[in-house]
């Protein structure tokens, strides 16, 4: 149902996306895509538009992987990490090297914490030290908050500090500890949407926008001034030749003419009624660019927490932000989580070699899905040893079904909004569908699931 291109396999960092033929094939049977199997994406050629209703996700002519992921003017090489909770302030940043390499140095044992314990035992405590930043970078106060576990131990956060880029601001914000929220139904807020806002941003030519680069929608409580809670961040990574709503008139829904691009605003609406603020890049090809388009967004979005003349004004949470994506937006984020400030991820058909991680990560496949197989998301996540880490294969979903099954509780679509919401809102009350030798998930006729040993916790 959309996507100009899909994903046929994926080897090592490279995606490739539709169909063998360079000048775009016929979608198989149900919309999908051949898969490549060990051969180099096509080059270039469009192809055939996007599959049926039924099937939504059939394959047009590749586009070839992107290029390196290399930091621009310098990255950091360590980033510092400490226990949370109550306690010490955090160390100071380590001394910028040459060509802009630093060191974050490691907080001491503690942290400072700016919130009491909320309900289920979290805190709200900041944890990092400060961080390094590349040339050209800014070095900036605040690591991740501490949540505190339901055995009552505290862990701490990745310092702040992009490669090559600023650094995440202090994280001026003070709220109150978040409740629990029951994952598989709308969340309590009322949403709104900031449209075409922020920096123009995204590798050109776009699959849908020609050599218009664009900027960026973001999903929001609609009462983020008086709503008491600091909002975490979710960066959100569209599907190839996708958006997270419907654009007119070049990205619009029309089964007429087989187009299929905007079909995200049920997770993204789901996630940001939850509390969190979604900034969602409205480039259709999010694995390219350096730097990402998502990270300009987060980067954006950062300075705006900081502005006193903005409605995100010290109402955000920036010491708690994740990642998430669909398609090329899995691959898009595997990449994006080598950014010390990104403390959480999940991606759902679609994955790529991780260079870093730096929280825990859930990994979604569909049983029915050939674009994406799930042996190759499974690679990926056998890789992380040394962060949480959860795979899923939702079995009776295709490469883009999950968005059709029943809406929230659809298991892709309530599994990111529990895992964000224990991740980055400190909910340990939604631990139990994930985490513990008997998790609600692993008795879920619908999936299957592999846990790491972090897990079992």
């Amino acid at each position: 149902m959309k996507h100009a291109a899909l994903l046929a396999s994926l080897l090592a960092s490279t995606v490739a996306c539709g169909n063998t033929s360079n000048d775009g094939g016929t979608p198989n049977s149900g919309g999908q895509s051949p898969t490549q199997t060990g051969g180099a994406p096509s080059a270039g050629g469009s192809g055939a538009t996007a599959g049926t209703p039924a099937s939504p996700h059939g394959g047009v002519g590749g586009t070839s992987a992107v290029g390196g992921t290399g930091a621009t003017g310098g990255e950091r090489s360590t980033a510092g990490t400490a226990p949370g909770g109550a306690g010490g302030s955090g160390a100071t940043a380590g001394t910028p090297g040459t060509a802009g390499t630093s060191v974050g140095g490691a907080a001491p044992q503690g942290g400072t914490s700016n919130a009491a314990a909320g309900s289920g035992g979290h805190g709200a405590g900041a944890g990092g030290g400060l961080g390094g930043s590349g040339a050209g970078g800014q070095t900036h106060a605040g690591g991740q908050a501490g949540h505190v576990s339901d055995g009552g131990s505290s862990t701490g956060g990745a310092a702040a500090g992009a490669a090559g880029g600023a650094g995440a601001p202090p994280n001026n914000c003070v709220g109150k500890a978040w409740p629990t929220a029951d994952p598989t139904v709308k969340g309590p807020f009322t949403i709104t949407s900031d449209k075409n806002v922020g920096p123009l941003a995204g590798y050109t030519p776009d699959p849908i926008y020609g050599d218009t680069q664009q900027r960026f929608n973001v999903y929001r409580p609609k009462d983020l001034a008086t709503s008491g809670y600091c909002h975490p961040i979710l960066v959100w990574a569209n599907g190839h030749g996708d958006n997270p709503e419907q654009n007119p008139p070049l990205c619009v829904v029309d089964s007429a003419a087989n187009k299929w691009c905007g079909t995200y605003p049920v997770l993204i609406e789901q996630l940001a009624s939850h509390g969190f603020v979604v900034v969602a890049s409205l480039s259709t090809t999010t694995s390219k660019g350096d730097p990402l388009p998502t990270i300009v967004g987060l980067n954006w979005l950062l300075e705006q927490a900081e502005d006193s003349t903005s409605p995100y004004y010290h109402h955000l949470d920036t010491a708690h932000i994740g990642a998430l994506g669909h398609s090329e937006g899995g691959l898009s984020t595997c990449k994006a989580a080598a950014d010390p400030r990104i403390s959480a991820i999940g991606t759902i058909s679609g994955t790529s070699t991780l260079s870093a991680l730096h929280g825990p990560a859930l990994f979604i496949c569909g049983g029915q899905d050939t674009v994406v197989s799930c042996d190759s998301v499974t690679a990926t996540y056998n890789t992380v040893k040394d962060q949480p880490a959860m795979m899923m294969d939702n079995l009776s979903a295709d490469h883009g079904g999950w968005e059709y099954q029943n809406g929230a509780k659809g298991p892709d679509i309530f599994a990111m909004t529990a895992w964000f919401r224990v991740q980055l809102m400190g909910d340990t009350a939604n631990r139990k569908y994930f985490y513990g030798s008997s998790c609600t998930l692993c008795s879920d006729s619908r999936v299957t699931v592999m846990r790491n040993s972090l897990m079992m916790q």
